[in-house]
């Protein structure tokens, strides 16, 4: 059995709702604040989605007996029935999120029915008079008794003896609690959260041949959580985690972007494999805001094999009718395999690629394009779709035409690619074909890459165009 099962079993652990133990009560217990001043380690678990874990360890003088203990400085949209928290000796009888915070409204809500203190200033000699005051109504607007007067507007500026009890700066977690001995000790809190998040960014530049790529990828971690994480431990997991409802929505994030401009070579994040995930565990700590987004580097390589090829999707017109594609483009196609052989060979999560291209003579690059790529698992092939070409372009036109039957006919297709470039190409031409299909004539050998794939492969010369046709047969006779 595992620990948090263990936990889970004995009564350690609280979700949302509360037990009454021994009629201890959050509001009857010795209250014990342990802040971030008390944290000695924090661990970040970021995945996608929207989701994070936080583990920490904060140090505390406990009472025995029974107390409150008052964790500060938590995450707003913490997710309550994820959250254990331990400590030797320690049993937990209830626990909640408290998010009664301090506000001018919240003061004067609290104060209801108490004296509290008006400023009033002379305008003219800038005096100060102070002036005590009960609080008689707040809901529908202030009124206060001041004297054997009822104002119904705020006076002058309101003052408070102390903060009431119960208002806190910033959200916390109450858990009332009994202690076997009294002294400091180790709590052990870890919690799931909305507001943590994490997405992958990859910029590659082309090298002027197009056969190699130099690849950088970025890890943009961003926490809307409102807390401040300092010197934490970060670990990201690609993939997605099945969950039964969504983490709450955080707080609008303002952007920062933070890079290191060390050696990445010797500090790269180390990848490890955790129940069929990939998980990254960046090998610093890392100080991350409240409301901040920041980018960490997450891979770097400057020999990525690639093999850039173009391809027509749309020529091949099996059906009749179609005269005429018109003039197109072809696709601009990287490819590669994700192994050391290529430069590759690590877990590749998904994200959008970014490629740039130095041409020959040429100090900078020029944007080529970018694609939404999938994750790429190792041993697995790489293509990117990072636009199109203006010198390579292809023509398809029906040259014959003929119906077999209510459901079978019969076409031939003439196909034209042209290269304006200076350098011959070899150029993909996928055709998409419906119902049984058999081809009975061709001009050039196809490849059949699936039960209705097939691909012709042509070398266009610079400068040049090249030909091809084939006769199609489609029956969808039942």
């Amino acid at each position: 059995m595992t620990k948090i099962a263990k936990l889970l079993r004995t009564g350690y652990v609280v979700g949302s709702v509360v037990f009454a133990c021994g009629g201890v009560s959050v509001a009857g217990a010795e209250e014990i604040s342990i802040g971030a001043e008390a944290n000695k380690s924090t661990e970040l678990v970021f995945y996608s989605g929207n989701l994070g874990q936080v583990s920490q360890t904060r140090r505390s003088k406990l009472s025995q007996g029974g107390s409150t203990l008052a964790l500060e400085d938590v995450s707003p949209h913490l997710i309550l029935d994820s959250l254990f928290l331990e400590g030797k000796g320690l049993r937990i009888r209830e626990q909640r999120l408290d998010q009664e915070i301090l506000s001018p409204q919240r003061l004067l809500e609290a104060s209801l029915g108490k004296t509290i203190t008006v400023v009033k200033t002379n305008p003219k000699t800038g005096e100060e008079t102070s002036l005590k005051a009960e609080v008689l109504a707040v809901r529908e607007g202030l009124v206060l008794r001041i004297g054997d007067k009822i104002e119904t507007s705020i006076p002058g500026r309101l003052v408070y003896d102390a903060v009431p009890e119960g208002l806190r700066s910033g959200p916390a977690l109450l858990a009332v609690v009994e202690s076997e001995k009294a002294g400091e000790q180790d709590l052990q809190l870890t919690y799931l959260t909305g507001g943590l998040d994490w997405r992958v960014t990859y910029v590659a530049e082309l090298n002027p041949k197009g056969t190699k790529l130099a690849l950088k990828a970025m890890a943009t971690l961003t926490n809307q959580t409102g807390v401040d994480f300092e010197q934490a431990k970060v670990r990201l997991v690609a993939g997605e985690v099945n969950r039964v409802r969504q983490a709450p929505g955080p707080r609008t994030a303002m952007m920062s972007m933070e890079q290191d401009a060390g050696s990445f070579a010797k500090s790269m994040p180390q990848r490890q494999s955790v129940a069929d995930r990939d998980v990254y565990t960046l090998p610093k700590r890392v100080d991350i805001g409240g409301v901040e987004t920041k980018q960490v580097t997450l891979l770097e390589n400057n020999t990525v094999e690639v093999e850039k090829r173009f391809r027509f999707q749309q020529l091949v017109q099996p059906y009749g009718g179609n005269d005429d594609t018109g003039r197109q483009q072809a696709e601009i196609v990287l490819k590669s395999t994700n192994t050391k052989a290529k430069g590759l060979g690590e877990a590749l999560p998904e994200g959008t690629l970014r490629v740039y291209q130095q041409s020959k003579g040429e100090t900078s690059s020029i944007f080529m394009g970018e694609d939404a790529m999938q994750a790429v698992p190792v041993g697995e092939e790489l293509e990117l779709v990072i636009g199109s070409a203006n010198q390579v372009t292809g023509r398809g036109k029906q040259t014959s035409y003929e119906k077999l039957s209510r459901n079978s006919y019969q076409l031939t297709q003439e196909i034209t690619l042209s290269n304006s470039g200076d350098k011959a190409v070899s150029v993909d031409v996928v055709g998409h074909l419906p119902g049984n299909w058999k081809i009975l004539d061709e001009s050039a050998k196809h490849v059949k890459e699936s039960s209705r794939e097939v691909v012709w492969t042509i070398d266009v010369p610079a400068k040049g165009k090249s030909t091809f046709d084939y006769k199609l047969r489609v029956s969808h006779e039942q």
